[in-house]
């Protein structure tokens, strides 16, 4: 119970860090905000849940058999609630905030097949960091690992933010469709995109261990 817990905290406060920079009017320092959260919340959950934070790096971890089949269900719902919930805070919060830029759809009509690889390429670097710094052998006992993916995720957010809204995670996409950032319409780009990076990026990280070994 100890790991869901830590999921949903995890996730909570990344989803809402995006909601509030982004909705808020942090403009270009969003990411940082995004990214910075992100860091945190890995230090603080890395030892109890392996802070997935990501249905994608769930699936990244069960194909890579870094964890039990029987706490997926347990992830995925506390990460997906979480996405949920930090968004109506989000939306509380931000309610009467007179910082709070008018958005529509992030300016985003998205076109499919750049949407596509963008989060598909995006999900894919964010997980395979994740798999090398959190549970390869060579990596084992490291202080950088959350350092390394709260940075992964600014690169990537500034790199493809604008083509995909950034997401690079099924329970963060669910979020900012909820927060109206992206359309509904567009959520199944995100959901195929970002369960194939992780996929492969499992698949890539056990190639290359296996053949390093």
């Amino acid at each position: 119970m100890n790991k869901y817990i830590i999921e949903f905290i995890g996730t909570y406060f990344l989803m809402l860090a995006i909601c509030m920079s982004v909705i808020g009017g942090l403009g270009s320092f969003a990411p940082i905000a995004i990214g910075m959260t992100l860091i945190g919340v890995i230090y603080m959950g890395g030892h109890i849940s392996s802070a997935h934070y990501n249905p994608a790096v769930t699936l990244a971890f069960i194909l890579c058999k870094k964890m039990y089949k029987s706490d997926v269900l347990g992830y995925l719902v506390a990460q997906f609630s979480a996405a949920f919930l930090a968004t109506i805070t989000a939306s509380f919060l931000l309610k009467d905030h007179s910082s709070v830029i008018e958005i529509s759809m992030l300016d985003l009509s998205l076109n499919i097949f750049p949407a596509l690889l963008a989060e598909f390429l995006g999900t894919f670097i964010l997980c395979l960091v994740i798999l090398n710094v959190a549970i390869a052998k060579g990596t084992a006992g490291n202080s950088f690992y959350g350092i390394a993916i709260g940075f992964t995720v600014i690169g990537i957010a500034y790199a493809f933010g604008g083509i995909s809204g950034g997401a690079f995670n099924p329970a963060v996409a669910v979020g900012i469709s909820m927060a109206e950032m992206v359309r509904w319409n567009d959520i199944w780009i995100f959901v195929v995109a970002n369960f194939a990076g992780g996929a492969v990026a499992a698949f890539v990280f056990q190639l290359t261990t296996e053949m390093k070994e």
